[in-house]
């Protein structure tokens, strides 16, 4: 098995959004990927590249002085065999040496096993956002402090 994360292309958001369905059962859509990836100059986005197929993603919004997790999925098939955790780990090290003081993401707060993992690399709970998500559950936004 073949596997790399590597920069998104135009090309990917087909499958981008097949997997976003998948998992989330909604999807950002196309045209705001498209838009995040020709438009705006925060945007980081990576695939996870498995035998040449879009098996999973991560988002990011790099500023100055924050960063933020816009998304992030790997396809069930391949959870729980450290695909998310490489591919979190390459996000933490893109924010380290971009040199921003810390990083945030927003998970519903009943993904046990997300915020399992976020936990696992030093992602704390800040605080709760109410009603975030169209099914109106909460949010819990994590930060990860990097200096």
């Amino acid at each position: 098995m073949k596997y790399q994360i590597r920069e998104m292309k135009i090309a990917d958001i087909p499958a981008v959004i097949e997997g976003e369905k998948r998992i989330f059962k909604e999807t950002l859509g196309y045209d705001m990927l498209y838009s995040e990836l020709t438009l705006n100059p925060y945007a980081y986005y990576f695939v996870l590249d498995i035998n040449h197929q879009v098996k999973g993603y991560i988002g990011l919004w790099i500023e100055s002085e924050r960063a933020e997790i816009v998304n992030f999925y790997v396809d069930k098939e391949y959870q729980n065999h450290g695909y998310g955790s490489m591919i979190l780990e390459f996000a933490i090290n893109l924010c380290k040496m971009s040199k921003v003081p810390n990083i945030s993401l927003e998970v519903r707060e009943h993904n046990l096993i997300a915020i399992s993992l976020y936990e696992k690399y030093g992602f704390k709970v800040a605080y709760r956002r109410e009603k975030y998500y169209k099914d109106l559950e909460d949010a819990l936004v994590m930060i990860k402090e990097l200096r």
